[in-house]
C-alpha cells in the first residue's frame, strides 16, 4: 500500500511537474505573442504617422506652391497696373497738350479777327 501511495504521490509530481513547465512555456508563448503583437501595432502606427508626415508635408509644398503663383500674379498684376498708370499719364499729358495747343489757335484766331476789324476800320477811315 506504502508503494502504490509512493507511486501515486509520485505521479501526482511528475504531473504536476509537468503541468507547470507546460503552463512556463504557454506563459512565455503568450508573453512573446503580446510583445510580437505589440512591435506590429507600432509599426503599423509608425508607418501610419510616416504616411500623414508625407501628406503634411505635401500639403505644405503644395500652399507654398500656390503662394508663390499668387505672389507671381499680384507681381504681373502690380506691372500692369503701373504700365496702365504710365499710359494714363501719357494720355493726360496728350490731352493737356491738345487743350493747350487749342487754347493757343483760338487766341490766334481772336487775335486775327480782331486785326481784320481794324483793317477793316482802317480802311473805312
Amino acid at each position: 500500500m506504502k508503494k502504490i501511495l509512493f507511486v501515486t504521490a509520485l505521479a501526482f509530481a511528475a504531473m504536476s511537474s509537468h503541468t507547470t513547465k507546460a503552463q512556463a512555456v504557454d506563459t512565455a508563448q503568450v508573453r512573446l505573442q503580446l510583445q510580437q503583437q505589440r512591435a506590429a501595432e507600432a509599426k503599423a502606427t509608425l508607418e501610419a504617422q510616416k504616411q500623414q508626415t508625407a501628406a503634411s508635408r505635401s500639403n505644405v509644398d503644395a500652399t507654398k506652391s500656390q503662394l508663390e503663383d499668387q505672389k507671381s500674379a499680384l507681381r504681373e498684376q502690380k506691372r500692369q497696373m503701373k504700365e496702365q498708370k504710365l499710359q494714363l499719364n501719357r494720355e493726360k499729358d496728350a490731352a493737356k497738350e491738345a487743350r493747350r495747343q487749342e487754347k493757343a489757335a483760338k487766341q490766334v484766331l481772336r487775335d486775327e479777327k480782331r486785326k481784320a476789324k481794324e483793317a477793316k476800320k482802317a480802311s473805312k477811315l
